[in-house]
């Protein structure tokens, strides 16, 4: 007997195959024949890699503007403009490919240079500290944008050449999937630095330190330790003069106070690398996925689709399913 809560899946298999019977696939809504694509090994592998590499890149520059506030002391303002490097060999990278692509006709050796790229410019993240530069953060973003413009939107291209008769279908669903894969990502790295951030931050702190806070609690029932368990001090000039206020009023207050904002740099260096560490690991699982990547010849731009191409495109894609 079914639990309760599989009563509403089973109640909405028995409804959509006795309105669409399972030898009829053509008389399916059009939403539901959409995922035969994935029939298609092209496109389901470029959907994966797609997805990895959008992960990876959202989840490295997400975090580098807060690198840039808390770790490098940059305002705001610049924080953000250190990224444009990045977008700017992103475009490069991507019209090189385009016009790399439109010249030999093939795809996937671009495809293998830019993972490499990217798999590189994802290590060189792993060599910030809190001793960096700006021009150290430069350097890796403008690596990493370089191998996404290679090796990311060149997908487009690869799975409207291998659906030629479902152009708007197969662009549509790898925007979508790119959109679910950053969000996703973003959310877990997110969780990720902050659970690594507070278990770095605590180690950083001196004996000495630790002692001196702890005993102002029990003297006055004040928590000030707890308020460093938050790396958004360093991004808020306004607290952190509260908080140098209230420290300046204590004997040798000052000292901790700056045992404590080093401390959080720290921490916050430790998080992001973690982050950054998982997005290495995203680059690395793109690299390996693009080596399956089925290649076939580009079609011309002015060549219609006809029947025979769309028996190319089951033959050479191996599509083996229904194209509605």
């Amino acid at each position: 007997m079914p639990k309760t809560e599989q009563m509403p899946i089973l109640t909405g298999n028995w409804f959509f195959f006795s309105k669409y019977p399972a030898e009829k696939p053509e008389e399916w809504p059009r939403l539901v024949r959409h995922w035969f694509h994935f029939k298609n090994s092209i496109f389901t592998v470029s959907i994966v890699i797609t997805m990895i590499t959008s992960a990876a890149m959202f989840g490295s520059i997400f975090f580098l503007p807060l690198f840039a506030q808390g770790v490098l002391g940059v305002s705001a303002t610049n924080s953000g403009f250190l990224l444009s490097p990045m977008m700017v060999t992103l475009i490069i990278g991507s019209v090189i490919a385009g016009q790399l692509v439109a010249r030999f006709g093939r795809y996937k050796w671009i495809a293998i240079l830019g993972t490499s790229i990217s798999v590189v410019g994802s290590l060189l993240f792993l060599r910030l500290n809190v001793d960096s530069t700006s021009n150290d953060l430069w350097l890796s973003m403008i690596v990493l944008g370089l191998g996404m413009g290679f090796g990311m939107l060149i997908y487009t291209v690869i799975i409207q050449n291998a659906l030629p008769t479902k152009i708007g279908q197969a662009t549509s669903a790898m925007t979508f999937f790119r959109q679910i894969a950053a969000t996703i990502a973003l959310a877990a790295m997110g969780s990720l630095m902050t659970s690594a951030y507070v278990p770095a931050f605590h180690a950083a702190l001196p004996t000495q330190t630790t002692t001196f806070l702890t005993t102002l609690k029990q003297a006055t029932g004040k928590d000030l330790l707890g308020v460093f368990d938050n790396p958004n001090i360093l991004l808020s000039a306004s607290a952190q003069a509260q908080m140098s206020q209230l420290f300046g009023r204590l004997p040798g207050g000052t000292q901790v106070y700056n045992q404590l904002l080093s401390a959080v740099k720290i921490g916050l260096t430790q998080g992001i690398h973690e982050v950054l560490i998982s997005s290495v690991c995203f680059a690395v699982a793109g690299f390996l996925l693009v080596l399956f990547l089925k290649e076939i010849p580009l079609r011309g731009g002015k060549q219609k689709n006809t029947s025979a191409d769309v028996a190319d495109e089951k033959e050479e894609a191996g599509t083996g399913g229904l194209l509605a």
